[in-house]
């Protein structure tokens, strides 16, 4: 049996490109492999989460040999800034002097301080043929069950994810990477 080290981005380093696998894109990693990312979350309409027993299920049904990924990363979450910030473009320009450099002193602070994190949690599943799509289209209904709900990962949501795993720079405030952020929150 071969070595495997645990905890390695080196397959997202030497990543090849995507390729089309059913109706999912997958990283195409250095071994030839075909990767698929999954993010999973709690049902907000379901108080009764069962996190423990969902994964318990999903390793379970996973066949020997299988190779599953579960990473739990702490992302910006850009949301409640910019719902904030849009309320506040949208409130009556102050009269007085005073309160008018409050307002522009509240609105350049809300820009400038760092983003909220939340924790994600995401599912990568390295494919090992046409039996493992089915599983992994399975796994929305399995985890239905439990509270839990599944979103497939596209290509865009993919590449930010490798961004943020080899490069977790706590400072993204370049319009590039706050575009991918939104793109990957409003997919949530």
């Amino acid at each position: 049996m071969t070595e495997q080290t645990i905890g390695s981005t080196r397959t997202f380093v030497l990543a090849k490109g995507f390729i089309q696998v059913g109706n999912h894109p997958a990283l195409i990693g250095e071994d030839d492999t075909k990767r698929l990312f999954a993010e999973v979350y709690a049902d907000p309409d379901r108080p009764d989460v069962r996190p423990q027993e969902a994964y318990q299920a999903i390793l379970s049904s996973m066949q020997p040999g299988w190779t599953l990924r579960l990473l739990q990363l702490f992302w910006p979450d850009p949301e409640p800034r910019l719902e904030f910030q849009k309320q506040a473009s949208q409130w009556k320009r102050p009269d007085v002097e005073g309160l008018d450099i409050l307002h522009q002193g509240l609105s350049l602070a809300v820009q400038e301080y760092p983003l909220p994190f939340v924790r994600r949690t995401v599912l990568e599943f390295v494919l090992p043929g046409d039996e493992g799509v089915a599983w992994w289209e399975g796994l929305v209904g399995l985890c239905a069950g439990f509270g839990l709900r599944i979103r497939y990962l596209d290509q865009n949501a993919i590449e930010g994810l490798t961004r943020w795993v080899l490069n977790p720079n706590l400072e993204y405030r370049s319009e590039e990477h706050t575009s991918e952020l939104q793109s990957l929150t409003n997919l949530v």
